[in-house]
């Protein structure tokens, strides 16, 4: 018995923050962000014994479980584990979960694994859910459950694939897809490029200060938000126009407002890369998810892009390659 899920990771490309409860359950919140073809695997056999098995490769963690002790929250496998007590039935159950990014790195890893580990789980007990259901359990087991400090638009843009826009109510979520004709989609994919800060970071602290400020209503943090928010809209009308440079020096505006909103999102290696890149030919850019680190994303038309990547890889940043992913989580292999 063998059973392979797998859910890809996001880039954040409009409006991220605004999908913390903290500020969603207020204001209303709404992200522009699309999957990329780089994915978190789970995969589930029936062990030769009655204990719980787990392997992280990206941890470097193996964790036993026997039948009569108590599964708790504790260590790296944490949400693993808060998942699979969301099921039950896992005695006897051996689970491999493997990333092809490495964990901390801005790209919605810890959504996609919680979306890869819900989509193997419901496929091995026979449960049918829909991508849309997948993402609101992942999304309930880590912000209502474990508290953690994240918000939504991870787990939704890992469940449903492709580029859209998402937009959090405190009663709702939306998916709305972005309508680019193939050419324009093709275009824009090319653009954007991906460079490994070489840093990984713990986004709880960063993504705890900017719930705190929201939830007490710091003025000068929601002015910006604000502001991030109706960039984000901005970007989704001129898509929608197939206007991508006007979506590039959007891009580089709401990056100015992002950078302010806690101090930890830039730092001076991502400030020097920025100004590298935009000093190469780049109109906009950002850091993915909270900040301080992992993947830096810019737009950049595509006779710019060799003297951009010798800029960032003298700073000691890595390019790293990706094209769009529009099938979501998937099962790729059920053998029973």
């Amino acid at each position: 018995m063998l059973l392979i899920a797998r859910a890809p990771v996001r880039i954040s490309l409009g409006g991220g923050g605004t999908d913390l409860p903290a500020y969603y359950t207020q204001f209303g919140g709404a992200v522009l962000n699309t999957a990329i073809n780089r994915y978190i695997y789970t995969v589930i056999s029936q062990g030769a014994g009655s204990a719980l098995q787990i392997t992280s490769s990206d941890f470097r963690v193996f964790y036993r479980h026997e039948t009569d002790a108590e599964l708790s929250n504790e260590g790296e496998l944490g949400l693993a584990k808060a998942i699979l007590r969301e099921f039950g039935n896992y005695d006897g159950l051996d689970i491999f979960l493997s990333s092809q990014v490495p964990p901390g790195t801005g790209l919605g890893s810890s959504g996609a694994v919680a979306v890869s580990m819900v989509t193997a789980l419901a496929a091995w007990q026979g449960r049918v859910m829909t991508r849309a259901e997948i993402a609101e359990m992942a999304c309930d087991i880590g912000i209502n459950k474990l508290h953690l400090p994240s918000g939504k638009q991870d787990e939704y843009g890992s469940a449903i694939g492709g580029l859209n826009q998402i937009v959090f109510t405190k009663d709702s979520t939306t998916i709305t897809p972005v309508p680019l004709m193939p050419d324009t989609m093709a275009t824009l994919q090319r653009r954007l490029m991906l460079f490994y800060t070489g840093k990984s970071r713990d986004s709880g602290n960063i993504l705890k200060k900017q719930s705190t400020a929201s939830q007490e209503q710091d003025p000068a943090t929601l002015e910006r938000m604000h502001r991030i928010k109706a960039l984000g809209q901005e970007m989704l009308e001129v898509l929608q126009r197939q206007d991508l440079d006007a979506f590039g020096d959007l891009l580089h505006l709401s990056w100015l407002q992002k950078r302010g909103v806690v101090r930890d999102i830039s730092n001076s290696l991502i400030d020097q890369a920025y100004e590298a890149a935009r000093n190469n030919g780049a109109l906009g850019g950002k850091i993915n998810g909270a900040g301080g680190g992992g993947f830096f994303m810019i737009y950049c038309h595509e006779d710019k892009q060799d003297a951009v990547t010798s800029a960032l890889h003298a700073l000691g940043l890595s390019r790293m390659d990706f094209s769009f992913d529009f099938e979501g989580t998937q099962i790729l292999l059920s053998q029973k």
